[in-house]
Formats: C-alpha cells, structure tokens, sequence
C-alpha cells in the first residue's frame, strides 16, 4: 500500500476480483489513519459511510463511479466537517448494487 495516500482518495490496486467485497481496516485499531480496501467485479456507483457507536453517519468516505477492480481508501479520523472525532468503535459500509456489507473498527488515541 502507498503510504503516501491522503486520506478521502482512493488507490486502484490494479486487479479484476470475482466479487464484491468489503475488507477489514488495517491497522484494526488504528491512530491516525486507516486503509479500508474493497473490490468490484462490475463498475458501478460505490458508497462508503463511516458511522458512530450511536449509528449516526459521521463521514462519507467515498462515493464515486469506480470501474471493476481493488481500490483502497485512507479514513484519517475526521468527520464531514474536518473535525478529529473521539477514541472508540466506528462502523463503515459499502453499498454498491446488490451489494452491502458492514465492518466495526476502532480508534485510539
């Protein structure tokens, strides 16, 4: 992985999965950053949500067109409005068509 990603972009990992597929972060937990990876089989739209304990959405990661392939993505610990949020559990999903899935992840601090 690219260390030099900023967090909100996205890294093409260049390969063709078979399905769709949502990873867990790494590190798990993490402080400062952390790489959520997911694959497409198809192109489609793709959105990725961050959510606290509470199940309030607190960031939209991603939310794009992507082409079929393994992309990464760097959450740094802000919320929509580039404030640092606090230490604890934080959930993300994918949805894509057809497709969502749920992972939990935490930070520390």
């Amino acid at each position: 992985m690219n260390q030099d990603i900023n967090e909100g972009s996205v890294q093409n990992i260049n390969t063709s999965p078979l399905s769709f597929n949502l990873l867990p972060n790494v590190p798990n937990p993490f402080n400062p950053s952390t790489a959520i990876s997911f694959d497409m089989s198809v192109d489609g739209d793709v959105v990725i949500d961050i959510y606290n304990i509470r199940g309030q959405k607190i960031k939209t990661l991603v939310d794009d067109f992507y082409n079929a392939g393994s992309y990464t993505a760097i959450w740094n610990g802000v919320d929509d409005n580039n404030r640092s949020v606090s230490s604890g559990v934080y959930f993300y999903r994918m949805q894509t068509q057809g497709f969502t899935s749920v992972s939990r992840m935490m930070l520390l601090k």
